[in-house]
Order: C-alpha cells, then sequence, then structure tokens
C-alpha cells in the first residue's frame, strides 16, 4: 500500500509539471530523484545513490552515468537521463558503453516521463537494442506497475527480473506489433492472412481490396473474443456462487434475503476481478443496510459495497488515500459496474500489496 501511495503522489507531480520544458538538470530533480526515492533507495545517501558515476571505458577516462543505484554493495542499475522533452531516440548507445564495463545487469533510459529498462537477453553482457519494459508515467497501467515494483529496494531480485523481462520484452513487441495493425494494418500483415484464405495470385488490387476486409475482420474477432470471455467467466461465476449459496445455511431470523439483483451485481464484480485474482477469493456479505463484496471473506478487506435504493443504485469504495474515507458513486444500472473495472482493480491491488509488503 505503501508503494502504491507513494506511486500516485509522484504521477501527481509529474502531471503538474507535464507542460514544462525542463532541462537535464531540472528533469533530474523534479523528477527523476523523485523517482528513485520512490522505489525505496536513499537518494542522500552517495554509497547508495550515486550520481555522476564514473564508468571508464577503455582509453576513455571520466565517462559517467548521470546515477548508479547499489545494493549491497554492488551496482545493479545504471539511470541515464535525458532532458523531459527528449524522445530517447539512440542514446541507447552510450548506456550499452556504461553497462558492458560494470556488473549491473539493468539499465534504465529515462526524460522522467518514459522510462526504458533494458538488459542483455540477446548477446550476455551488451545491452539489447530494445528495452525489455517501457513504461510512460502518464499512462501506466496497472500491470505496469506491479513490474515497477519489483525494482523497488525492499522487493529488487535482479533473478526476478531477469526472468520476467525475456517474456515481457518479446510480448510486449507483440503487442505493440498487433495495435500498430489496429491503428494503421500493413502491406505485410494483410498478405500473411490472405495466404491463409486466398488461392489466387495477389495482385496490388486484391490487396487493397482485403485491406479492409482483414481490418475489419480484425477487430471483430478481438471484439468477438472479449465478449465470450465476459460471457463464459460471468456464467462460470453463477454457476460456482449457485452452488456456493446453496451450501450456506439459512439463518433463521435474521431478516436478510439475498435478492436476485444484489445476485448478478456479485456476478458482475466478480468476473471483472477474475483478471487480478483467484475469482474463489472473492466473496460477498450481505447486510440490511447494505451488499458488501469482500477480498478472502475478510470484512476488513471488502472491495466495494453496494447499497440498493428504489430509485438509484450507490457503489461505495474504501479510500486508499484516507485511510478511513470512503467514496461513493451512484450508477443507473449493474451494468454500469462494468464502467467501474479500474476502481475495483485498484482495491484489490491495494490489498495485495499489503500481503507483499
Amino acid at each position: 500500500m505503501e508503494f502504491r501511495e507513494n506511486f500516485d503522489n509522484h504521477v501527481k507531480s509529474l502531471e503538474k509539471f507535464s507542460n514544462m520544458n525542463f532541462n537535464e538538470e531540472q528533469t533530474k530533480m523534479a523528477l527523476i530523484v523523485p523517482f528513485i526515492k520512490m522505489l525505496g533507495y536513499d537518494v542522500y545517501n552517495p554509497l547508495e545513490v550515486i550520481p555522476e558515476f564514473i564508468c571508464d571505458i577503455g582509453e576513455k577516462k571520466g565517462e559517467k552515468v548521470d546515477y548508479a543505484i547499489s545494493i549491497n554493495g554492488t551496482i545493479e542499475l545504471l539511470i541515464e537521463t535525458k532532458p523531459m522533452s527528449d524522445l530517447l531516440i539512440n542514446h541507447d548507445v552510450q548506456l550499452t558503453r556504461y553497462f558492458n564495463v560494470t556488473n549491473a545487469k539493468v539499465g534504465i533510459l529515462t526524460n522522467g516521463v518514459i522510462y526504458k529498462f533494458f538488459t542483455d537477453l540477446d548477446e550476455k553482457n551488451r545491452l539489447d537494442s530494445k528495452p525489455f519494459l517501457e513504461v510512460n508515467m502518464l499512462s501506466i497501467t496497472d500491470s505496469q506497475i506491479l513490474e515497477l515494483r519489483k525494482f523497488h529496494k525492499k522487493n529488487f531480485d535482479v533473478d526476478v527480473i531477469l526472468s520476467s523481462a525475456e517474456i515481457l520484452k518479446y510480448s510486449n513487441g507483440i503487442k505493440k506489433y498487433l495495435k500498430k495493425q489496429l491503428d494503421d494494418i500493413d502491406d505485410d500483415f494483410v498478405k500473411l492472412l490472405m495466404k491463409e484464405v486466398y488461392d489466387k495470385k495477389i495482385t496490388q488490387n486484391r490487396l487493397e481490396e482485403f485491406r479492409d476486409i482483414v481490418s475489419m475482420s480484425f477487430r471483430a474477432f478481438i471484439n468477438e473474443n472479449i465478449r465470450k470471455k465476459l460471457e463464459n467467466a460471468l456464467e462460470q461465476n453463477k454457476e460456482q456462487e449457485k452452488s456456493e449459496i446453496e451450501d450456506i445455511p439459512e439463518v433463521p431470523g435474521s431478516g436478510i434475503i439475498t435478492t436476485e439483483d444484489e445476485k448478478e451485481a456479485f456476478y458482475i464484480v466478480k468476473s471483472i476481478l477474475g483478471k487480478a485474482v483467484n475469482i474463489n477469493d472473492i466473496t460477498y456479505k450481505d447486510t440490511k443496510s447494505y451488499f458488501g463484496v469482500l477480498y478472502q471473506n475478510n470484512t476488513r478487506k471488502w472491495i466495494c459495497r453496494i447499497i440498493f435504493n428504489e430509485n438509484d443504485l450507490t457503489v461505495v469504495f474504501p479510500n486508499a488515500e484516507e485511510k478511513r474515507g470512503e467514496e461513493k458513486i451512484r450508477i443507473e444500472t449493474l451494468q454500469n459496474l462494468y464502467d467501474l473495472e479500474e476502481k475495483l482493480l485498484n482495491v484489490v491491488n491495494m490489498y495485495l500489496e499489503k500481503i507483499e509488503n
């Protein structure tokens, strides 16, 4: 939880500076030093966070990388910084030189907003030309935040990082390629699919005709699969919940009846959270005043509370920033719960972070 709070505070500060045009030194002080601090390193300890770390390269003496981070006396991370407006193109060559003369297994290239993480997957002791992880702090995803947590001082384990680096590198590359095809499909991708379904000679005219067909089919395929996965997850949850409910003995005189609407709300929330945790860990508690969804059947780990009124629905979330606070959101129908996916996942991630910390 502490990491997520520090991360959110860092992003808020970053958003304030998003329209600035900082030079390199301003970028370091306003963006990068706070980032290093957020990862749990003592920026005031020159034995842990070493600015202007000297990397002598052959006959070149006095070559310096902007920051080196030492953990238990070993240089583990190298950070090369650029001005906030820099596009971070071709600077990995410079980082490669530093990487080759230290024991560090991870090099980071950043302008304070975008962070590129490199290692030596392709050739041992030689920095890869492409990063295994790239994040934009202003549009970061939950899965990327979980990857960043691995670089926190408390969690840092170079073997763990390297074991996931290869999967990240290639999966990110594939996703980036497929996203590019969704945005602007290219000839090679069209030809690849045409060879599977079109037996005649591929002419330029037919290629252009197929471009629209491929684009339309690609999008339809993705949308249909997402819909089917949601429907299957919902159906599985209904069957499991039906079994669970049948196994729960009635409490005489409690006056509490779980309605069909409450059950449907539970199915929806459960299907959403199944992306992040085991669905068996999502349970509920029905009370006279609200219907609560819990994590690991723990009332202290409530994910949301849904209040069913005659004219509207209110969804209540625990407020991570205000330890005892709550956030209330009014919705019109239960289907609007899907619009709250990010908030639901954030709450679960908060509890996961507590467990890991």
